[in-house]
């Protein structure tokens, strides 16, 4: 695995390598975190909220990155009062690939129609997400599929070649 040494490099921020016999696979990566937000109560019984929210800022898909990961970190109880440990923190981790991610971004868009300059998800635990915002439609699109754990045979067949 190869991590680039300064915040400053742009494109990549984690590449995998597998060497088998003499060839040599890499899967760079571009990461990108949230942490979450609490949701707040509804004001209509109809709206649908989330314990958890992520927000991220609308970014350009860069070119040297064969996946994008969109990193949300959360609380699982945010009525803890007793001190924990950095482990009882959990994510809610999305895996894109770049045309995935690139479609989405041109598809990210406020309801008048315009870029949206941020995105995010809602979840009440991390194995179903709902896109909240940037969607022009505001469809509350399932996004589950793309959940880390449902897409680890995509990561394994592209290392395989």
């Amino acid at each position: 695995m190869l991590v680039p040494l300064s915040r400053q490099e742009t494109g990549i921020d984690l590449a995998i390598l597998k060497k088998q016999g003499g060839a040599h696979r890499t899967l760079t990566m571009q990461i990108k975190a949230s942490r979450s937000f609490p949701g707040s109560q509804p004001k209509r019984e109809t709206t649908l909220r989330f314990l958890h929210y992520t927000w991220f800022n609308r970014f350009q898909v860069p070119e040297d990155a064969d996946f994008i990961l969109l990193v949300g970190m959360y609380a699982p109880d945010t009525g803890r009062t007793r001190r924990v440990s950095a482990k009882w923190y959990q994510d809610c981790t999305l895996l894109f690939t770049r045309q995935e991610m690139s479609n989405f971004m041109n598809s990210c868009l406020t309801v008048g129609g315009k870029p949206d300059g941020m995105f995010g998800f809602g979840f009440d635990a991390p194995t179903k997400v709902i896109l909240t915002r940037g969607d022009q439609q505001r469809r509350l699109e399932d996004y589950s599929k793309y959940l880390l754990d449902a897409r680890m045979d995509l990561l394994r067949a592209a290392l395989n070649g």
